[in-house]
């Protein structure tokens, strides 16, 4: 489904770019083209956040709210330069003819990319709707299943290098969204066991107090492993926590990721690109439980305190990464401390009170 509505919007842009714009057109049509994506990329989240905050939307509201973003945009902008475009320039067709399709092929992979975007973002799986991963298989990481011509990476790709570079912000997309197109479509794999893709900018917390250390660098079988004391809120969204409209606290590891840059990166945490990684388990009792990245995990009553389930997650990075933020669903992320050595000393002090200072 997903090539079959590239196609067609490469032959449509093209067909008008041919037979509908003049040269100043078709550059004018492409800019706006960029300039709409620039602007649904920025805001999608924002705008998106005033409907999940208040129990709007949920799933849908993301998919929604960049779609209209890009077209109103990109509309208006079209619509705008129609009025600022000084008179019809004519090079003849020799200029006219290679610039027109060379815009409406831009524009067309611009367009159809966003297209992808937004249903990517859709919690919806099947053949006629766009999904990297597959919820009857297990997740394979490094073989999502993309189509063959990948026009959502193409319109990521290029906002990611936007942000990144002379019109960056101070939080770069290429950290806040590394790996942007797997962290949508992993995000959405268990929609239809009622796992929500989104939740509260403020589901996640650590433990609060100076004296108290969440990340942890604990070496097992000679393999050093970042463990991260975390807790999730159990609460509905629009109450500030993750559990869907049952009130039930579902998640799934694939959800969870800890966003890591290199040693000599790490100083400016949240400029330039930075790497995901995923769990590898949960660390307890002195060890850790491996979990699958689609394994779902429903922690029970006995489990939950204060409203907040609280555990170790471990993690394996490479060495010289340093872990900067780690991200639950679509829109929850959190600075992390500098990890230290665990001692028992630091794990008393979690173990005893991090649960109960760190609730809310």
């Amino acid at each position: 489904m997903a090539l079959v509505i590239v196609i067609l919007v490469l032959l449509s842009t093209l067909a008008f770019f041919y037979l509908k714009c003049s040269m100043m057109q078709a550059l004018m049509t492409l800019w706006s083209a960029i300039l709409a994506t620039i602007i649904a990329f920025s805001y999608y989240e924002w705008v998106a956040e005033l409907l999940i905050s208040r129990g709007y939307g949920m799933n849908v509201a993301s998919s929604g709210c960049f779609i209209l973003l890009f077209i109103v945009v990109f509309a208006s902008l079209r619509a705008l330069s129609e009025f600022v475009m000084i008179g019809p320039v004519d090079l003849g067709n020799v200029v006219k003819l290679p610039v027109s399709l060379l815009c409406g092929l831009l524009a067309g992979i611009i367009i159809s990319g966003n297209l992808l975007v937004a249903l990517g973002l859709l919690p919806m799986h099947g053949k006629i709707f766009y999904s990297r991963f597959s919820p009857d298989s297990p997740v394979a990481l490094h073989s999502p299943q993309k189509p063959a011509l990948s026009t959502d990476g193409f319109v990521a790709g290029l906002y990611r290098l936007i942000s990144s570079g002379s019109m960056r912000s101070s939080k770069s997309f290429g950290v806040l969204h590394a790996d942007y197109l797997s962290q949508v479509h992993l995000n959405k794999l268990k929609t239809k066991d009622d796992i929500l893709s989104v939740c509260s900018r403020e589901a996640l917390i650590l433990p609060t107090g100076k004296i108290k250390k969440p990340v942890r660098l604990i070496t097992v079988d000679e393999k050093e492993l970042t463990v991260i004391r975390v807790g999730v809120k159990s609460k509905k969204v629009d109450d500030g926590g993750a559990s869907n409209a049952s009130s039930v606290l579902q998640f799934f590891p694939g959800q969870l990721r800890l966003i890591v840059k290199e040693a000599n990166d790490a100083a400016e945490p949240m400029a330039g690109t930075a790497t995901p990684r995923y769990p590898v388990g949960l660390w307890e009792g002195g060890k850790v439980t491996e979990w699958e990245l689609d394994q779902i995990i429903a922690p029970d009553s006995t489990q939950i305190e204060n409203r907040v389930y609280w555990m170790d997650v471990a993690f394996q990075c490479s060495n010289g990464e340093t872990p900067v933020l780690l991200e639950f669903r679509q829109n929850a992320v959190i600075e992390l401390p500098k990890a230290v050595e665990s001692t028992p000393e630091i794990e008393r002090e979690l173990n005893n009170e991090g649960e109960k200072d760190g609730s809310p």
